[in-house]
């Protein structure tokens, strides 16, 4: 996610289709396109083989396979059937966020949460939550004081700990695990600090509402993992601007865990979103995901995409950035890029605990124009595919 920052779309919850705007370059989708209103992304060559195996039994043992959406509402058969043969995890893309799980202080609005863990628990199928605590889609009631005075740290950190409580317990035993933050390092740093955004969470309470966060997302479900999400933080080198730019993101990462560890915080792990392309810095992945094995936290590839097409700054449809034709050659690129990326989560298969794709299709994606998915808008596998497959099989093992 390499981001400028875009103004939060507010969705209602019961809606299909309507996603959260993050920072461009960032993790949450753009309005995802319903099955009868989408235009068709055109591909170059014929659909890749079907395989016989889905992605989850490919990697039986090793780590969860997952996919983001707000499933089941608004998702054709056709989808509910891939999402069962493909993945044992689903995030939620928009539906458990702060904005539409509490619009307001005393409303809570729990119908399409409670239908997605219905759902999945029905298909054998675990939840991640996403997200507790975040600088964007959170309702600025939280951060409006009484009478008209500016919110005052004590009732700040009342509203987030009920917020918490009240979502994570509602879901105790249910949900696998949590982002508890999302998203809370600056984008420019030099790694040299923790480069904490100065967000309204920071503002108001400070650094420490990260540790606060964690300790009551374990008081509310101590058995549910929890993990500290965000993206960019596999390099500490941008090399998407036109002159590479040092963001000490990944630096920053590691000070931050390092103090949330030392301060108690009950965190088992960090998530990469990994949204990447086709240049990406490979060896940076693998040397970030060693970095935090050494502290002793799990890891998770939590919201990848890998852009076949276009800059990676074009996020969202419409938005610049791919669109028409993609060659043959670059669908063949995208599965080799994905094919190094998925032998570096074998190799480091104890520690990764789940790998989840964002978006089930290039239809759904938020960077649908990119084609970045391993199925395409007909949800017709691409070359990709079977590319992971084999990783998983031992049948590509590339170095």
């Amino acid at each position: 996610m390499k981001k400028h920052v875009v103004s939060a779309l507010i969705a209602c919850a019961l809606s299909v289709a309507t996603a959260y705007s993050q920072d461009t370059g960032g993790a949450a989708p753009a309005p995802i396109i319903g099955p009868k209103d989408a235009q068709p992304l055109i591909s170059s060559g014929s659909p890749a083989p079907a395989p016989t195996i889905g992605l989850k039994d490919a990697f039986a043992g090793k780590f969860l396979i997952g996919t983001a959406g707000d499933v089941p509402r608004g998702y054709s058969e056709a989808e509910l059937a891939n999402i069962k043969a493909n993945y044992n995890i689903i995030t939620p893309e928009n539906c458990m966020k702060p904005m539409p799980t509490h619009p307001a202080e005393e409303t809570y609005n729990w119908t399409a949460p409670d239908a997605m863990v219905q759902w999945c628990a029905s298909n054998n199928i675990k939840v991640w939550g996403h997200t507790l605590a975040w600088h964007a889609q959170t309702a600025g009631w939280f951060f409006q004081g009484t009478n008209g005075e500016p919110v005052t740290r004590e009732l700040a950190m009342e509203r987030l700990k009920k917020h918490i409580m009240t979502e994570v317990g509602r879901y105790k035993g249910r949900v696998y695990g949590w982002d508890v933050v999302n998203e809370a390092i600056n984008d420019n740093g030099n790694g040299q600090t923790e480069n904490l955004r100065n967000d309204s969470w920071v503002r108001v309470i400070g650094p420490d509402f990260l540790t606060m966060a964690f300790k009551w997302a374990h008081e509310a479900d101590p058995d549910a993992l929890l993990f500290y999400n965000d993206y960019n933080i596999d390099q500490d080198t941008n090399y998407d601007r036109p002159t590479p730019q040092l963001t000490g993101k990944h630096s920053s990462s590691m000070l931050l865990l390092k103090r949330l560890i030392k301060d108690g915080a009950p965190i088992n792990g960090v998530g990469i979103q990994g949204h990447w392309h086709l240049y990406n810095n490979i060896p940076d992945v693998e040397k970030a995901i060693a970095d935090y094995e050494s502290l002793g936290l799990k890891v998770g590839i939590s919201e990848l995409d890998v852009t076949a097409t276009g800059s990676n700054s074009g996020a969202f449809p419409g938005g610049g950035g791919g669109g028409g034709t993609v060659t043959a050659e670059a669908l063949q690129q995208q599965a080799e890029v994905y094919a190094k990326l998925f032998d570096i989560f074998n190799r480091h298969a104890k520690s990764i605990s789940r790998v989840t794709f964002w978006g089930i299709s290039d239809r759904r994606s938020w960077r649908s124009n990119q084609r970045p998915l391993v199925f395409d808008a007909q949800l017709q596998p691409k070359p990709a595919l079977q590319a992971i497959i084999d990783v998983g099989l031992g049948k590509n093992v590339t170095k």
